[in-house]
């Protein structure tokens, strides 16, 4: 009986602290990383912006469904599969060629991640590109991965420098 008493106590603090630490995570996170790459600005646009391309650089990717328009329009939208049937819809929000891509994408139920990508020309064939990313947390069981932010700015870290591996080839 007395053991009954003490594992239900137990329990409740445990419940307690996973619960306290999902309402003191963070609803959204900020971060920026680069990556400079040798290959002329127009090469490195055409690599973010296509989404036929993903599948070379953004780790994990299965593969990659347009689901509204053209993929290099302002307005296209692509479904993004991943490992353990997770879709992400993404849509190209902003394009100024050569210059600037920013997508918006959404998991349902789960988090939005907009990832800003900025294009630099340091020479002729070398381009900067810096990634501003922010993502929010669409509800409050997924706040928890909003604590990552390490290892969400490692894994954009990674993608850039896939990217810049298949774009040097």
């Amino acid at each position: 009986m007395n053991i009954r008493k003490y594992l239900v106590i137990i329990t409740i603090f445990v419940a307690a602290g996973f619960y306290g630490m999902i309402l003191l995570s963070p609803s959204e996170i900020e971060f920026r990383v680069n990556e400079d790459i040798e290959a002329p600005v127009e090469t490195v646009y055409k690599g973010i912006i296509n989404p036929q391309t993903w599948g070379n650089w953004v780790e994990g990717i299965v593969r990659v469904n347009p689901k509204k328009g053209d993929g290099f329009s302002q307005g296209s939208v692509s479904e993004v599969f991943f490992p353990q049937d997770m879709m992400m819809t993404k849509e190209l929000r902003r394009a100024e060629i050569n210059k600037e891509v920013v997508l918006h994408g959404v998991v349902i139920d789960f988090f939005s991640k907009t990832e800003s990508y900025t294009l630099e020309v340091l020479d002729s064939n070398t381009t900067r590109v810096s990634c501003s990313v922010k993502m929010k947390a669409l509800k409050n069981k997924s706040k928890m991965i909003m604590r990552a932010k390490e290892t969400h700015t490692q894994n954009m870290a990674k993608n850039l420098t896939s990217l810049k591996n298949y774009l040097e080839q």
